[in-house]
């Protein structure tokens, strides 16, 4: 790749004195005129280095040539600067009130509401008297064959006692960190990564450490040097329909990812949430599908798919089974056994298959009418992602002021998720990821509030650029 072949002439220069340590280096946007490369390239080729160690960033003043030397003073500066950025942009995501453009989620009309209400009925009174005791704090048996069941039709097997049921997807992953690693020890993330993991592994007090996410997927060959060094205890990525960028890991790589967890007995947490909203007719496997020794944690639920309320997640935790069942039998009493039977029913009764569908080709309309209108709306030179899945989009706007246009667009009321939220590090200032899961238009062709935000967010960026 472009970026490496510079990283090792950046590297030789070092090694032979050319370039001194401490010497500031060029700019991102100068660097990559000088060497005529992308933004991207320039990006990652300074994202490369600085985890090797050969180069340091430092807010406000810009990189600096450094040691060959991959510390961990420089991984618990990031995660300090990620703490203070991640608390100011979650209290500001509360006064917004997290409109259509802001957190990924799909349009309540693109719901089977009124459907799911029926199963939650049809399970309350199943249950009779036994709604008045605990819950089974694993997960209710008729749910976890459910979904073995559902994922089993999509060529995805796993026993329903392989299964463990969590309180949403994020307190899956939260105990699968808790049982692979211990505070201090070092988590690896792709980088752009989904900013409320990067927040749940500052408040679990893990260093992180990024891996460049290329256009093919994460940069595998730098992630099995950190193994080999083992400068991480673990890794925590999305796989499938990435979040922010919307690319998927191929079969390939995800075999090799479950493949390299096993050779350096390294823990490997999925978080695949996403994965049922592939942009394609078939589910695509999980590394988890892979794993031959049980390295590998897959963790997700229904809550991009179906109902957030629901708050019902799951966790494969592969070998880590005991020790995760332990956490959970030792900190909570187990899920709402109502809203974990209703899911059930409605999965077993084959309306959820059948919902999945019909969002699936939904999400993807959308997706693309949102990705042709901004870029016909906004200036020649921006990026737009072109994503396998999922319902977000990851925009560049080059020369944007996101600083400056977050707090216009808090006074506005429009909640809309930036760049540098998405890394410990100085990157993506001139990004942002905007959701696509409301239409632009209503059925009848009027403007929803959605296309009137994004309509003032295009109005935004031509003033603020």
């Amino acid at each position: 790749m472009r970026y490496k072949i510079l990283a090792k002439q950046f590297i030789d220069d070092v090694q032979q004195k050319r370039v001194q340590p401490g010497q500031r280096l060029p700019s991102l946007r100068s660097f990559a005129a000088q060497q005529e490369v992308s933004l991207t390239t320039a990006v990652n080729c300074y994202r490369y280095l600085e985890e090797l160690g050969w180069v340091r960033s430092r807010p406000k003043s810009g990189f600096f040539a450094s040691e060959p030397l991959i510390s961990s003073t420089r991984n618990q500066s990031a995660i300090t600067k990620s703490s203070n950025d991640l608390t100011k942009f979650s209290k500001r995501r509360l006064l917004t009130n997290s409109g259509p453009l802001g957190i990924s989620l799909p349009a309540i009309d693109l719901l089977p509401t009124e459907a799911l209400q029926r199963s939650m009925y049809r399970s309350i009174r199943d249950q009779g008297n036994k709604v008045h005791f605990y819950p089974d704090p694993l997960g209710e048996p008729h749910l976890r064959q459910a979904l073995s069941r559902h994922f089993s039709n999509s060529g995805f097997n796993f026993s329903e006692h392989e299964l463990v049921i969590s309180n949403g997807c994020l307190d899956a992953v939260r105990i699968a960190v808790e049982v692979t690693t211990k505070p201090g020890d070092t988590v690896a993330v792709c980088s752009p990564c989904f900013t409320t993991l990067i927040h749940l592994l500052v408040k679990l007090r893990r260093k992180v450490l990024e891996i460049p996410l290329t256009e093919s997927g994460i940069d595998l060959e730098q992630l099995e040097q950190h193994m080999y060094m083992r400068t991480i205890n673990a890794g925590l990525f999305n796989c499938s329909n990435i979040n922010p960028t919307g690319i998927s890991l191929s079969k390939t790589q995800k075999q090799k990812l479950a493949s390299l967890a096993t050779q350096y007995q390294i823990p490997i947490i999925e978080d695949d949430i996403y994965i049922e909203l592939s942009h394609q007719p078939t589910l695509p496997l999980p590394a988890y599908h892979w794993d031959q020794e049980g390295y590998v944690l897959w963790c997700s639920s229904v809550s991009k798919t179906l109902i957030a309320g629901y708050r019902v997640g799951w966790c494969l935790p592969g070998r880590y089974l005991d020790r995760y069942q332990d956490r959970l039998l030792h900190e909570n009493l187990g899920i709402s056994s109502p809203t974990q039977l209703a899911l059930a029913d409605f999965i077993s009764s084959g309306q959820y298959a059948r919902h999945i569908n019909s969002l699936r080709s939904n999400l993807h309309q959308q997706v693309q009418e949102y990705r042709q209108y901004l870029i016909k709306n906004l200036p020649r030179n921006i990026r737009v992602s072109s994503p396998e899945g999922g319902l977000v989009l990851w925009v560049q706007v080059p020369g944007l002021n996101t600083e400056d246009m977050a707090n216009k667009l808090l006074e506005m009321g429009i909640d809309l998720y930036f760049g540098k939220e998405f890394s410990t590090n100085d990157l993506y200032h001139d990004y942002f990821r905007i959701n696509c899961g409301y239409p632009l238009r209503t059925k009848e062709g009027e403007t929803t509030l959605a296309k009137q935000q994004l309509d003032q967010v295009i109005m935004l960026i031509h003033e603020t650029i």
